[in-house]
């Protein structure tokens, strides 16, 4: 296994998504715009679509499902979790926008590269009636798929006193507080995997302490029909009752959904293999072709024994990325990334002058512990390879 390969493995493993219609489209701000923007409150979509056409603020970006289940967008995409504090204006006094520029500008999020915030990324129909149809059909849609968002990305919880009466703030923290396993949905509240973020805003700043644990305490730990039970209840409050409606039963479904997602993966990467192991013996086709109808050797230079070396090289890298990913949805794959320190040095030394089948081996296990972010560090302090990014 030479170095190209083990690179086209990992590189697979962390860029794979799923093709097909399951992708969602999702506009969102360029962080660095909500960083510099100096206005008390961002302006709803609309405005910043049609009159901030200089900036560009607005970017857009497919999410599916495997995006979620391998955390592609969570170093650098932040969801944000808040409350309407007026019916037609979320951030009247502007305190949501000073602490979502405070986090953005904080250690925790210095990476985040775009922001999504309902009102300022989905077309709002304020005043009443303004929104069009083509901007109607578009909300829809993405509200219908926004549990991606809060699954997938890094979460920014803006915390006021009414926060926990209502039902979307309250089921983007359950959301915001799970993380998506082969088997389904796991609390990743005190693990390596936690990715919300909680500021205390209005009155509920002066007991921070207090209104965070009571959130965290709420929803850490609940299982999707614990959560579904809870957000059914009557005192769980929503403007729209339609939102309520059509939510609950998606939340039931999310285990399968997660590991459907998972199990996509594994036929994407099978279909990946089939398809580079055919396209290998058509090159290995040509190559005999072309030596035969020249009765010689091919020089390492002829482009039929380049193509086929290429074509191996693609069929090796498929067969380990599959293999990666295969152990990554096993027990054995868990304690791997659980042993990681203690394994690293071993796999490292096996990459670097073990045989062939172990170079495989050692790059296919390092490849599932890299889809986590500090084990890539600790790969690359160890010598290792890390998965590009």
């Amino acid at each position: 296994a030479n170095p190209r390969t083990r690179r086209v493995a990992m590189e697979m493993l962390s860029k794979l998504s799923l093709q097909g219609g399951d992708s969602c489209t999702f506009f969102m701000l360029d962080a660095a715009f909500v960083r510099k923007f100096s206005g008390k409150n961002l302006p709803f979509f609309q405005e910043l679509r049609d009159k901030f056409t200089a900036d560009e603020p607005l970017v857009e970006v497919a999410l599916d499902y495997a995006d979620v289940v391998k955390g592609t967008h969570i170093e650098t995409t932040l969801a944000v979790s808040h409350r309407w504090m007026q019916l037609d204006d979320p951030d009247p006094d502007g305190e949501q926008l000073k602490a979502l520029k405070g986090f953005l500008n904080s250690p925790n999020g210095k990476k985040i590269e775009r922001v999504w915030i309902d009102s300022a990324c989905m077309p709002q129909d304020h005043p009443k009636g303004s929104r069009s149809a083509e901007d109607t059909a578009s909300f829809k849609g993405m509200l219908k798929e926004v549990n991606r968002l809060y699954l997938g990305t890094t979460v920014l919880i803006l915390l006021d006193m009414s926060y926990v009466s209502r039902f979307w703030t309250q089921f983007e923290s359950w959301m915001s507080m799970q993380y998506a396993t082969p088997s389904g949905l796991k609390s990743a509240v005190g693990t390596e995997n936690e990715r919300h973020h909680i500021v205390c805003i209005q009155n509920a700043a002066a007991q921070a302490e207090s209104f965070t644990k009571l959130l965290v305490n709420q929803w850490a730990n609940k299982t999707p029909d614990e959560a579904h039970a809870f957000l059914s209840k009557p005192d769980v409050t929503v403007t729209n009752q339609s939102d309520k409606d059509g939510q609950l039963p998606k939340i039931k479904a999310l285990d399968a959904t997660v590991q459907g997602a998972f199990g996509d993966i594994s036929r994407s990467l099978e279909d990946t293999l089939v398809a580079s192991e055919a396209a290998a013996a058509r090159a290995e086709a040509e190559l005999a072709a072309w030596e035969a109808e020249n009765d010689a050797k091919a020089g390492e230079k002829n482009r039929f024994k380049v193509a086929a070396g290429q074509a191996a090289s693609a069929v090796a890298a498929a067969r380990m990325a599959k293999e990666g990913h295969a152990r990554a949805i096993s027990k054995e794959g868990e304690a791997r990334a659980k042993d990681c320190p203690s394994d690293l040095l071993k796999l490292v030394e096996q990459l670097r002058s073990g045989t062939d089948r172990q170079q495989e081996e050692a790059a296919a296990a390092l490849a599932v512990l890299a889809a986590n972010n500090d084990n890539q560090v600790a790969i690359a302090m160890a010598g290792g390879i890390a998965p590009l990014g």
